[in-house]
């Protein structure tokens, strides 16, 4: 049985809203690397399939990293360093 990602949030005393700001920080990531080719990210935008990623991001990325623990793709020493990236942007955030 895999660990609950929910309880791994707890063990790290990280809120929701951390998880939003670090998935963010990748968010932001990931778009800048557009800037050779602003018109795939005019795309993404005028689509929707950027809304349709920012929107319950945090949910989403809970949902599916369980799914894939419970799965056996996804590792608990992953999970757990990805925690701790959230941990020091959170830090970085209320600096």
């Amino acid at each position: 049985m895999s660990v609950n990602i929910r309880d791994l949030l707890k063990e790290y005393d990280l809120e929701i809203d951390d998880l939003r700001w670090y998935l963010s920080i990748q968010m932001t990531e990931r778009l800048l690397t557009y800037r050779e080719e602003p018109l795939l990210l005019t795309e993404l935008i005028w689509r929707g399939t950027l809304g349709d990623e920012l929107y319950d991001m945090e949910e989403r990325y809970l949902r599916e990293s369980q799914e894939q623990m419970d799965r056996g793709v996804l590792d608990e020493t992953r999970v757990r360093e990805q925690l701790n990236q959230a941990l020091r942007a959170r830090r970085l955030r209320h600096r």
